[in-house]
């Protein structure tokens, strides 16, 4: 799989090849709007990939809602969905037919109750059908299973959370349905229902998220996310017509690294329906500029006293290698760290001359070492020993495209593992507002202790200041 793949999307001939082996559950999610004059059980039933089962979204939903296939209660998913033989430790790919439209839903539910191992099958139905893998018509005879479901209740936005958003713009609002029904000037498809968006939403069609029946890469989403005016270092609503579409930027949103997001299940099916809601229409506000100038950042101080003890397996579907570097090339180092530290506005080595820098990476104190995906670089990590007795992680992180790849909590104990193998008193690091903003989460949960904290002021790299170097190197 490649790094700037999501790691929530397999291949056809993945799925293939786990056809058959244990505990590996197909899902048929195929649902569709009356425009695509498609009907995903008739599909199903003439043909579908080899030991699939029908997830009716229409069927397993809450119908006391008046809404369209509303997210049921837990109890009622995990009686059905155990029906199909699916169990919540299961690995689970769910696919619908040309790819991207309605399998992201499922895959959602799935997770929003408690299942991990979930995917979305590139290409759909229409891909594997293209690559001519086989199909079989016969109905799949399963064994019912336990499914134990553990709701996420934070990862679903109720009307009245959502009408509270909307009032305070505490989250943003990430609308998937086409610019026309978000601008108003595309009637919706429901009677009865206003068109136009709510005050504070941009315009993400879900269907921009892939091309021909393919996701697109990592870079790419997260370009269309920034653009869009989404930061995705701040909490995100998702929501469309009827909540299924939403979860397709769930998904790129999840694949990216995002985790504080959640689904309106409503949707516009309910907020454009009702008459004291506030809508608007016309294009999303204009992107306000980045401003330029030294940034302030809270810098926090943490150290641990002993080897941490947590332990995570190695990564799936990714070759992994972890390699020490001996003697290691400036311009290679320059690479590594503006890859890794651009984003997050590390410059302090970029801005040293290349004798400040040859000093204090051939210092015999200082370690650099460097993580393979698939064979390309994805990442680092630095540290230096010190006096002996404590030692400092000085840089840790990975490249844009490795961001959401599953692999950053398992590299910082990689690292660690590293650190420790010479019995240092202390472990030292520091981190602030300017990281990733779960940076600091995340050296928590690895044994880190926060000592201190202070306020700093970091001068961004300029274009000019990035081309001189790349010169220079």
């Amino acid at each position: 799989m490649s790094t700037d793949k999501s790691r929530f999307v397999v291949s056809v001939d993945w799925v293939e090849q786990q056809l058959g082996t244990p505990n590996f559950r197909i899902v048929d999610a195929s649902w569709y709007l009356p425009a695509h004059k498609r009907d995903g059980k008739q599909e199903y039933a003439s043909g579908h990939i080899p030991g699939a089962v029908f997830f009716d979204q229409d069927a397993i939903a809450d119908h006391d809602t008046g809404l369209p296939h509303s997210l049921p209660s837990p109890e009622f998913f995990a009686e059905e969905v155990g029906k199909l033989g699916i169990s919540e430790s299961d690995t689970i790919v769910v696919y619908d037919g040309p790819g991207f439209f309605s399998a992201p839903r499922v895959w959602w539910m799935l997770r929003v109750m408690g299942a991990e191992k979930v995917y979305v099958l590139d290409g759909g139905l229409d891909g594997w059908k293209a690559a001519g893998k086989p199909l079989e018509a016969e109905a799949t005879q399963v064994e019912p299973a336990e499914f134990n479901a553990e709701f996420k209740a934070s990862r679903v936005t109720s009307f009245s959370d959502m009408r509270a958003i909307v009032d305070t713009g505490e989250k943003q609002v990430a609308d998937a349905r086409g610019a026309g029904r978000f601008t108003g000037d595309e009637a919706e498809p429901r009677a009865g229902m206003r068109s136009g968006h709510m005050p504070g939403a941009r315009s993400l069609p879900a269907t921009a998220f892939s091309e021909n029946g393919h996701f697109k890469d990592l870079p790419t989403i997260r370009k269309m996310i920034e653009d869009a005016g989404i930061d995705i270092s701040k909490p995100v609503v998702t929501s469309c017509g009827s909540g299924v579409t939403a979860a397709v930027v769930t998904l790129a949103l999840e694949s990216l690294g995002h985790s504080d997001n959640s689904l309106y299940d409503g949707s516009w099916s309910e907020w454009g329906s009702k008459q004291d809601t506030p809508v608007v229409t016309g294009p999303s506000e204009p992107v306000p500029p980045t401003p330029y100038g030294p940034l302030k950042a809270h810098v926090t101080q943490l150290e641990m006293t002993s080897a941490p003890k947590v332990s995570l397996p190695v990564p799936v579907n990714i070759q992994t290698a972890i390699m020490r570097t001996h003697n290691i090339p400036l311009h290679f180092y320059r690479y590594l760290y503006w890859r890794v530290g651009k984003r997050w506005h590390w410059q302090k080595r970029m801005r040293m001359s290349d004798p400040e820098l040859s000093a204090v990476l051939n210092d015999p104190k200082n370690c650099v070492t460097v993580l393979y995906l698939n064979g390309s670089p994805a990442g680092f990590f630095e540290f230096n020993k010190g006096d002996g007795e404590v030692t400092e992680l000085s840089y840790f992180g990975l490249m844009e495209e490795a961001i959401g790849a599953g692999v950053g909590k398992w590299f910082l104990l990689q690292a660690l593992y590293s650190i420790w193998q010479d019995n240092p008193k202390k472990v030292t690091v520091s981190t602030n507002t300017l990281d990733h903003p779960r940076a600091l989460q995340l050296y928590q949960m690895m044994g880190f202790s926060p000592v201190s904290t202070y306020e700093a002021w970091v001068e961004p790299l300029t274009d000019s200041e990035y081309l001189e170097i790349s010169r220079r190197s």
